[in-house]
């Protein structure tokens, strides 16, 4: 495995980067057309019983229900449609789809114009702005041939959260650009970045703590709060105060009702190894403290480049291990921060190890690895959850024991990798 690394690793040195970069960005757009494409081509009469004849019985039942789809795509649209009319978001509509809307009203109003368009083309165009606002972050927090690495080791995870129209690449995308924006003291932008993730999920807020480092906490904050007011009231562009009121009445009430659910979480390993049913909150504390440690600990090093992307990549991964709510699509989030960490990193032999183990136990085995044992939830649990949480401990030791090994800065020289950007693009 170590030996397939240094393969890899002297193709991407020798190959043109620029050809490369094209490669790689084709293949973000050409999956989100051929996801797009498959799906509308199976909710198609004729193509969708012509399938059914073609696959196993196993499958049939899947293949039946896409020429019908009331998966996520459709509850965020119908969402949109539902703050026209001034109806809850957040009940229950089972004749149209099959699980609630859990998102803020805000993000019903932003899917917007995707929910007036045909479905095909709104659901390429939403996969789209998933993959590409990920492909950007990625570049701009790891330029050069490191940053194609990990783009081209996130593809199958990408493919994956596309499948079931996710938001979670949005989500990493605008943490990762929330980093940007501090790197490059921007908090203007920083704050519209961890507002709008804020409006998709509660959890991009953790990307807040970038500006500790940076000692612009306290200008990021004001920034995200002004920020965080406007999106809060933009639907009473197309609803009134008190409707828009009562909608946010209703997402705190089906947010309070999934406070116990422990789902594929640090909280749900826990149970499982000691049989005990233990609130969420004091696990979620101490995983915070030990987030937050590095940054109180080693304020010596929060001029270093390599110690603030290390915390980048260990944010990425407290924000699923640590989420009560955390399934199976959510560990794209985890999986991009475990894949910078690598990409960024020297790549010794047990990095390289327990990277692979990562890449195999989360895109490989729910892509191309068959198997039904794999896709139990005890199964999904333990193969998403241990290498994250493995991954992330050493993260956290690295950032508390001070190492300043050898590596390439994960964003150092931000003016030459604009410029290498630049001239990329030129080419």
């Amino acid at each position: 495995m170590h030996m397939l690394a240094h393969r890899v690793r002297a193709w991407l040195r020798f190959s043109p980067q620029p050809r490369f970069r094209r490669i790689i960005f084709a293949l973000y757009v050409a999956i989100a057309a051929l996801d797009a494409g498959g799906k509308a081509l199976a909710t198609n009469p004729d193509v969708n019983r012509a399938l059914r004849h073609h696959v196993g019985a196993s499958s049939a039942g899947v293949v039946r229900r896409a020429r019908h789809p009331s998966g996520n795509f459709e509850i965020f649209r119908t969402a949109s449609r539902h703050l026209l009319t001034g109806q809850d978001l957040y009940a229950e509509y089972p004749e149209e789809h099959s699980d609630r809307f859990k998102y803020s009203p805000t993000f019903a109003l932003l899917f917007e114009p995707l929910a007036w368009i045909p479905s095909p083309i709104a659901l390429f165009f939403w996969s789209l702005a998933n993959a590409l606002v990920l492909f950007v972050a990625v570049e701009r927090a790891l330029p050069g041939r490191r940053g194609l690495l990990a783009l081209l080791c996130l593809l199958l995870e990408v493919l994956r959260g596309m499948q079931n129209a996710q938001s979670n690449a949005l989500v990493a995308g605008l943490i990762i650009l929330t980093f940007v924006a501090l790197e490059r003291a921007s908090a203007w932008r920083a704050a519209a970045a961890v507002m709008l993730g804020a409006c998709v999920k509660i959890f991009p807020l953790a990307a807040l703590t970038f500006a500790l480092p940076r000692r612009s906490a306290m200008r990021t904050g004001v920034r995200a709060a002004a920020v965080g007011v406007g999106l809060a009231v933009l639907p009473l562009l197309v609803t009134s105060p008190a409707t828009l009121l009562a909608q946010y009445h209703s997402w705190q009430g089906v947010e309070a009702s999934d406070a116990r659910q422990r789902w594929f979480s640090v909280m749900q390993l826990l149970h499982e190894w000691t049989g005990i049913a233990l609130p969420n909150w004091p696990i979620q504390l101490v995983g915070t403290l030990a987030l937050l440690a590095p940054l109180a600990l080693r304020r010596d090093r929060w001029n270093d480049e390599r110690f603030r992307f290390l915390y980048l990549c260990s944010v990425l991964l407290y924000v699923v291990l640590f989420n009560h709510q955390a399934e199976r699509a959510s560990y794209l989030i985890a999986f991009v921060g475990a894949t910078l960490w690598y990409a960024s990193s020297e790549k010794e032999r047990w990095q390289t190890w327990l990277y692979a183990t990562a890449f195999v136990t989360t895109p490989l085995m729910s892509t191309l690895i068959p198997g039904e044992f794999f896709r139990t939830p005890m199964a999904v649990l333990y193969r998403l959850a241990v290498p994250a949480l493995t991954i992330w401990i050493f993260i956290q030791v690295e950032l508390l024991r001070g190492s300043r090994a050898s590596v390439r800065r994960a964003s150092a020289g931000h003016a030459r990798g604009e410029v290498d950007a630049d001239v990329a693009l030129q080419r």
